[in-house]
């Protein structure tokens, strides 16, 4: 599986923002409605972040107890899953079969497919790939049946994007650090995002408040890695900007407001009210952000997707017996592929299986 990177993350529950009211208060004054606001959304986003973290823990521990223990099983019965792979793709080969037959047939082919794909992927795709050259060689169409998932499409391309994006990062560190210009501030609230191809843009509006961006310049100032002299200071300052450019690139304005008080000002932040609105806004948007990186996490591999989907559960005890049943299931179809082996021996034998099949929901 492919390691989860989370956005950066930091301490929001020891921050100390107040809102800085346009009028002075009196000091019996109740906690305004914009306050009131942003601790309920600032707990909201503690629990989210939590919960996350949770699901990349645990998700990772059952993705250890799948290799050890469900894999190898797996494994064992791949002689019988290509061999009804094998009679299932000289089958589809007949031409008197329903549309229904070959809709029910492609199904299970996929399914089957799938699990060759947990444990050998190039496998899955070179049968996939046969069943689909005898389908246009018979049939003269393509097939619909999918290529199985793989987690390593595309490693040419995304090694490509890493050396684009470090060129840019480094751009992008110099123009925080140095732009401070009416101008500047027009192109920073609405370009950025097509100037680094955020994919949250549509989802997660630029925060139009002249504070908060004079406080992003003032946070990239104090952070640059090239004012720093030492390297090693220097390195740690290169992991802080990029968290800092990480979070104005995704609107994540909690981050760049506590990078700021950890780094640059370690007084109580006073924001005034009239950002305090487009600051409620953006932790609102990255709650919604979180739960969309939550479920991208699970997706992005096709075996963590089956982990959780098969493994995972809120209560350890679940997950336990979670795993005993997957394990009796893997167990169940050693013992039954045979008999299926078996009793497909003809067309109408596959026909009567097609039909228990469909009946059956599969």
């Amino acid at each position: 599986m492919r390691p989860f990177l989370p956005a950066p993350s930091t301490a929001i529950a020891a921050m100390n923002i107040d809102t800085l009211p346009e009028q002075p208060a009196s000091p019996a004054a109740p906690t305004s409605a914009l306050q009131q606001r942003f601790d309920r959304l600032r707990k909201n986003l503690e629990r989210e972040e939590k919960k996350r973290q949770k699901l990349v823990r645990e998700l990772d521990e059952l993705g250890h107890i799948y290799a050890k223990q469900v894999l190898p099983r797996l494994k064992n019965n791949h002689r019988m899953l290509k061999t009804l792979l094998q009679r299932l793709i000289d089958f589809s080969q007949r031409k008197n079969l329903r549309q229904w037959h070959r809709e029910t047939l492609e199904a299970w082919l996929y399914e089957l497919l799938e699990q060759v794909a947990l444990y050998d992927r190039k496998e899955a795709a070179a049968i996939a790939q046969q069943y689909m050259n005898t389908q246009l060689d018979i049939f003269g169409t393509a097939s619909h049946i999918p290529q199985p998932h793989s987690a390593h499409a595309g490693n040419e391309a995304d090694d490509d994007d890493s050396e684009n994006a470090a060129t840019q990062s480094t751009q992008d560190k110099d123009k925080a650090a140095d732009q401070d210009t009416p101008e500047a501030d027009a192109s920073e609230s609405g370009d950025s995002d097509k100037v680094h191809g955020n994919k949250n843009a549509e989802q997660v509006p630029p925060v139009d408040d002249k504070w908060l961006r004079q406080l992003f310049r003032r946070a990239a100032q104090a952070l640059h890695p090239d004012r720093e002299q030492d390297p090693a200071l220097r390195e740690h300052k290169e992991q802080l900007m990029t968290a800092l450019l990480h979070a104005r690139d995704n609107n994540d304005m909690m981050t760049v407001l506590t990078l700021y008080q950890q780094h640059v000002a370690t007084d109580a932040l006073q924001i005034p009210e009239s950002a305090f609105e487009a600051l409620c806004q953006s932790v609102q948007a990255q709650i919604q952000r979180v739960q969309l990186e939550k479920n991208d996490y699970i997706q992005s591999d096709p075996q963590r997707a089956f982990v959780h989907y098969h493994l995972y559960a809120d209560s350890r005890r679940k997950q336990v017996q979670n795993l005993d049943r997957l394990l009796d299931r893997i167990r169940l179809m050693r013992l039954q592929i045979p008999g299926v082996l078996d009793e497909l021996r003809t067309l109408k034998d596959l026909k009567r299986e097609l039909q228990y099949r469909q009946q059956d929901g599969y």
